[in-house]
């Protein structure tokens, strides 16, 4: 069984080990490069009561993370965020993306003010578009060579849920 918690400090070290475990893909994140911790420690100073960010733990073990971040920093978007969920190598294809999903659902449903959840997912990475639509997403926009990574051109396929 999972558990989730908000993220504090010390959890910044796995969370960039997860993090960079999905960098040389190139389909799942926009950095081409590993990140460091230290270069996240004010990024996670960002998050709180309205944005927030758990680690998801199996057996008191750090086994992903996820993370609704302001959508756009202007007051007219406060009630919409941008969603990440990253899981370890060895915990996908368990199910916990759907676990973390309806987590977040609950969250928004009875503790935040969130009404808009956006995720931007690249065009291969089948498997999580295939779990947000399974969670209710609905595909609402593309944004066609959007990005470069590794030297190719990368499309982002837009999902949204209203609550």
């Amino acid at each position: 069984m999972i558990s989730f918690h908000r993220a504090i400090p010390s959890n910044l070290p796995r969370i960039v080990e997860i993090y960079n475990a999905a960098v040389p893909s190139h389909d799942i994140t926009d950095d081409e490069m590993p990140i460091t911790v230290e270069s996240r420690s004010e990024w996670l100073d960002h998050f709180n009561d309205h944005f927030p960010l758990w680690v998801v733990k199996e057996d008191n073990h750090i086994i992903g993370w996820c993370a609704l971040e302001q959508f756009y920093p202007h007051d007219s978007y406060r009630f919409s965020a941008e969603i990440s969920i990253y899981l370890a190598n060895e915990a996908q294809g368990h199910g916990y993306g759907q676990q973390i999903l309806n987590f977040i659902d609950h969250q928004v449903q009875e503790h935040l003010e969130i009404k808009t959840i956006i995720a931007y997912i690249y065009e291969n990475n089948l498997p999580s578009q295939r779990l947000f639509e399974k969670c209710g997403y609905q595909q609402c926009g593309t944004l066609p060579q959007i990005s470069v990574i590794a030297g190719k051109l990368r499309t982002l396929q837009i999902y949204a849920k209203h609550f």
